[in-house]
């Protein structure tokens, strides 16, 4: 490899640093502390929901008019 021997000193460091923090916090994995209740705020589910909504259904619809559009012009419906 090219860059075998940064890879490996970047690599190490990176380990280094991760058992320095396990040290430091006293658990193996953080992640499992962390709740998605604890991340979001009162009225952000219904501001995710929402947001999709505005996002996804505006494109599904207009995929699936293309789809009938096509569907009655080789049926020749129009």
């Amino acid at each position: 490899m090219l860059f075998h021997s940064k890879y490996e000193r970047a690599r190490k460091w990176q380990i280094e640093e991760k058992n320095k923090r396990e040290a430091m916090n006293g658990s193996k994995d953080m992640r499992e502390e962390v709740e998605i209740a604890d991340l979001l705020e009162k009225g952000d589910l219904f501001a995710l929901i929402s947001s999709a909504m505005f996002t996804i259904l505006p494109v599904a619809f207009l995929v699936l008019l293309v789809i009938v559009l096509a569907g009655m012009l080789f049926m020749r419906i129009i």
